[in-house]
């Protein structure tokens, strides 16, 4: 598995429609799960990186 390339195409990506993007490296694993309704024995977060439109400034 190798997110970090993932994440590397992901901000490229979100770069290029003029959205915004941040890796996050640390969080709950078992309230994300619980989250997203995962089954835990195949399913889980490896990676977060929420996506959404940047905000202007001056």
């Amino acid at each position: 598995m190798d997110v970090g390339h993932v994440c590397q195409n992901l901000y490229l990506s979100a770069e290029a429609i003029g959205a915004g993007m941040c890796a996050v490296a640390v969080y709950d694993q078992e309230s994300l799960d619980a989250l997203l309704h995962l089954d835990v024995e195949e399913e889980f977060v490896i990676y977060l990186a929420p996506v959404g439109k940047q905000a202007l400034y001056g």
